[in-house]
C-alpha cells in the first residue's frame, strides 16, 4: 500500500526521491520521510507526517548526498506520525530501511531482539514492524556477514510479504532492494551514470523507461553503474533490462480538476484501446493473437471461476454473467481474500480468471498461488499492468491497456476489466462450439459499440452533478440492480463508500424486501438501475415499494423513458444497450453519481482516507 523510491548517482538524491514520491500519492499515505548518505557515509533522514508538502517544506536543508530512499506510508502498526514514519534505522544508525507489506511476526522477534538492545543501552525507536528489520540486518552485520547475506538472512526471519529498499553507512555509494512474496513490486530504472528504484513505475517515467523488476526471493545490490541480483538458491548475476513503452504525459492530469474525472473521461480511449485488434468480426475472431492459451485447453473448460477484490470482484461478477451467458460454461465468482482460506473443489477443467487492476494485490496473489500450489488449474490474469506479478504467476495475460490510472478509486480499469472478461467469454464460447460463428460475430459487433455506449454516459455528467448536489447531505444510500445490474449496484455503493464517506449499499432489487425495505423513509435517498430488459418490470415493482416508503428514487434508465421518469423524483437516462451491453452504459453514470457528491461534499477524491490504490497487505 505504500511507496518506495530510491536513488543512487551523481545528482542530489532529496529532490530526485522528492520528485518520485509525489508521482506515487495516488497510492495514498499518511506520512512520509527521506535519508540520504554522502560519500563519506554521513546520514541525514527528515520524516513528516501529513502529506509530501510539510516534508517538502525542510528538504532544502538535507545534505546533497548522491545516494537516498524514500517512503510514503499508510500506518499498519503505530499511529501516524513523524516516529512511525519511514526510513527506520538500526539502533546503532548503520541500516537503514523502507518497507512495503507487513511483519506478521515482529511481535515475536521485537521480544527476541529486545535483551540485545537493553544490553547495549538502546531502545525501539518506533511503534511499527518495519524497525525489526534493519536491527536483524545489524545483527548480522555484527558477526562479520556481507550486508547482501545478511539481508537474506533477514528475509528468513520473516513472516509475510515484504518489499524492501535499504542503505548503509558502510557502503555509502550502494542502494539494496529485496522483495518477498508479493507485498508490490521493486522496479528498477537504469540511467547514465545513476539508477532508480520505485514501488511502481510512474515515480520513474520521468528518469528512465529502461527497467527490471524484482522476482520474488530476489537480493539487489545497487550503484550508480548498474544493478547486481542475487537470492538464495542462485548465484549472482546482471539482469536484462527491459524497454517500457509509457508515456510521462498520461499521467498528468491535464484540464481536469481531478485524476478520477479524467479517468472517468478516458474510458471510451481505454475501451477502445483494449478491444483494439482483439474483437475482429469479419472473419470473427476473439483475443487470436492475445491470449496464450490454446483452443484444445479451452474446449476441455467445464467451470470457469472469477476472482477478485473490490472493485475487481465486481467486475468478475459481471464477467461470470457473460461467460454463461454468452460461452455457455458454469460459472463462479468469489472474493479472493475468502477463496484463499477454504478447500474449493477445482481441478485441470477449471479455468480460473484473475481479476486485478495493478496485478500485485496480495489477496488475489495469494489465492492465484493457492490455485497453483494445490490444484494445478490453468490461470488468466486480467491486469492493467505488464510486467506485474499476476502475470508472471498466471499461464495467460490480458492486459487492459488503460495506461496510468491515478485516481485510487478504480474508473477505467473496472471499464477495462469488463472488455476483457467479455471478450474472453466470446473466446471461450467459440473455442467449445457453444457459440455459433453468426453469434460469435454478432457478440463481437455488440462490444465494438461499448466505447459510445461509455461516452454517451459520460455526456450525462451535469445531470449527475445536479442530482448529487440535491442530495450531498444524505447519510445513507441504497443501490439496487437486478440480473447484470446488481454487480453494478454494489460498485455504485462501493464508490459512495470510498469517495463521500456516505453509507451506502448496493443490493439485488429483490432481495430489498427481505430486511433493507424496513430502513426507507423520507432522508434515505435509493438509487435504482432500471434500463429496459428482461427484468425491467421486476425493478419497477421495486420501484413502487421504495416510493410507498416514501423514501426520494433516482433512477437510472434508457434515455426517453417517459414512463420511468415520471414514476421516480429525479431520472438520468442512459443510451438503450442490448442486455448484456448495460454495464457499459451505466458504469460512468453511477462513476459520475459518486464523484459529485463527494465534489459536493469539499473532499480529497483522488486520494480518499484510508485507501490505497495497490492493496499490498492482508
Amino acid at each position: 500500500m505504500c511507496g518506495i523510491v530510491g536513488y543512487v548517482g551523481r545528482q542530489s538524491a532529496g529532490p530526485i526521491l522528492l520528485e518520485g514520491l509525489q508521482r506515487l500519492e495516488y497510492r495514498g499515505y499518511d506520512s512520509s520521510g527521506i535519508a540520504v548518505i554522502d560519500h563519506d557515509g554521513a546520514l541525514a533522514v527528515l520524516k513528516r507526517q501529513g502529506k509530501l508538502r510539510d516534508l517538502e517544506a525542510s528538504i532544502e536543508r538535507m545534505p546533497s548526498g548522491g545516494v537516498g530512499i524514500g517512503h510514503t506510508r499508510w500506518a499498519t502498526h503505530g499511529e501516524p506520525s513523524d516516529r512511525n514514519a519511514h526510513p527506520h534505522a538500526s539502533s546503532n544508525g548503520d541500516v537503514i530501511v523502507v518497507q512495503n507489506g507487513i511483519v506478521e511476526n515482529y511481535r515475536e522477534l521485537k521480544a527476541e531482539l529486545h535483551d540485545e538492545l537493553e544490553l547495549a543501552g538502546r531502545d525501539w525507536q518506533s511503534d511499527t514492524d518495519t524497525e525489526v528489520i534493519p536491527e536483524l540486518i545489524s545483527r548480522e552485520l555484527a558477526v562479520g556477514r556481507s550486508i547482501e547475506d545478511a539481508l537474506i538472512s533477514a528475509l528468513s526471519r520473516l513472516r509475510g510479504a515484504n518489499a524492501i529498499a535499504a542503505v548503509s553507512r558502510r557502503h555509502p555509494g550502494r542502494i539494496y532492494a529485496a522483495r518477498k512474496g508479493s507485498a508490490g513490486g521493486i522496479v528498477i530504472g537504469y540511467g547514465e551514470g545513476e539508477m532508480f528504484i520505485a514501488s511502481d513505475l510512474p515515480a520513474l517515467l520521468a528518469h528512465t523507461t529502461t527497467v527490471h523488476h524484482l522476482e520474488d526471493g530476489d537480493i539487489a545490490t545497487i550503484d550508480a553503474d548498474g544493478v547486481t541480483i542475487q537470492g538464495a538458491e542462485r548465484e549472482a548475476f546482471r539482469p536484462t533490462p527491459l524497454q517500457v513503452d509509457l508515456d510521462p504525459v498520461a499521467i498528468a492530469r491535464g484540464p481536469y480538476r481531478h485524476f478520477m474525472l479524467k479517468e472517468i473521461h478516458e474510458q471510451p480511449r481505454a475501451l477502445s484501446d483494449t478491444i483494439r485488434g482483439r474483437a475482429r468480426v469479419d472473419p470473427p475472431s476473439a483475443l487470436a493473437d492475445d491470449l496464450a492459451l490454446r483452443d484444445e485447453t479451452l474446449r476441455g473448460i467445464e467451470r470457469v471461476l472469477v476472482i477478485g477484490m473490490g472493485t475487481s470482484l465486481h467486475a468478475a461478477m459481471i464477467g461470470r454473467w457473460w461467460i454463461e451467458q454468452i460461452a455457455g460454461v458454469p460459472a463462479d465468482f468469489d472474493n479472493a481474500s475468502e477463496f484463499r482460506f477454504r478447500a474449493p473443489l477445482l481441478g485441470p477443467s477449471t479455468l480460473v480468471v484473475s481479476v486485478t487492476q495493478s496485478g500485485e494485490t496480495i489477496d488475489t496473489l495469494g489465492a492465484m498461488s493457492h490455485v497453483r500450489a494445490r490444484w494445478g488449474a490453468p490461470q488468466i490474469a486480467i491486469t492493467n499492468v505488464d510486467g506485474s506479478e499476476a502475470t508472471r504467476m498466471a499461464d495467460a495475460s490480458i492486459l487492459i491497456r488503460c495506461g496510468p490510472e491515478v485516481g485510487v478509486a478504480s474508473t477505467k480499469t473496472f471499464a477495462g476489466s469488463l472488455a476483457a472478461l467479455y471478450l474472453l467469454a466470446c473466446r471461450l464460447g467459440r473455442a467449445r462450439g457453444s457459440l455459433s460463428e453468426a453469434d460469435f460475430a454478432d457478440a463481437l459487433e455488440q462490444l465494438l459499440t461499448a466505447p459510445s455506449l461509455v461516452d454517451r454516459g459520460i455526456g450525462q455528467a451535469a445531470r449527475c452533478a445536479e442530482i448529487a448536489q440535491r442530495h450531498n447531505s444524505a447519510t445513507n444510500f441504497l443501490v439496487l440492480g437486478r440480473g447484470i445490474e446488481y454487480p453494478l449496484a454494489m460498485e455504485a455503493a462501493l464508490k459512495c463508500k470510498e469517495l463521500s464517506y456516505v453509507h451506502a449499499e448496493g443490493y439485488a432489487a429483490g432481495e430489498m424486501k427481505h430486511g433493507p425495505i424496513a430502513l426507507l423513509d423520507g432522508s434515505f435517498p435509493v438509487i435504482a438501475l432500471a434500463p429496459r430488459g428482461p427484468l425491467f418490470d421486476k425493478m419497477m415493482s421495486a420501484i413502487q415499494q421504495v416510493r410507498a416508503r416514501r423514501a426520494p428514487v433516482i433512477a437510472v434508465g434508457d434515455e426517453g423513458d417517459d414512463e420511468l421518469a415520471t414514476m421516480v423524483d429525479d431520472f438520468i437516462g442512459v443510451p438503450p444497450a442490448p442486455p448484456l451491453l448495460t454495464p457499459f452504459a451505466l458504469t460512468p453514470v453511477i462513476q459520475l453519481l459518486a464523484y459529485h457528491i463527494a465534489l459536493s461534499r469539499g473532499l480529497d477524491i483522488d486520494q480518499p482516507r484510508n485507501l490505497a490504490k495497490t492493496v499490498t497487505v492482508e
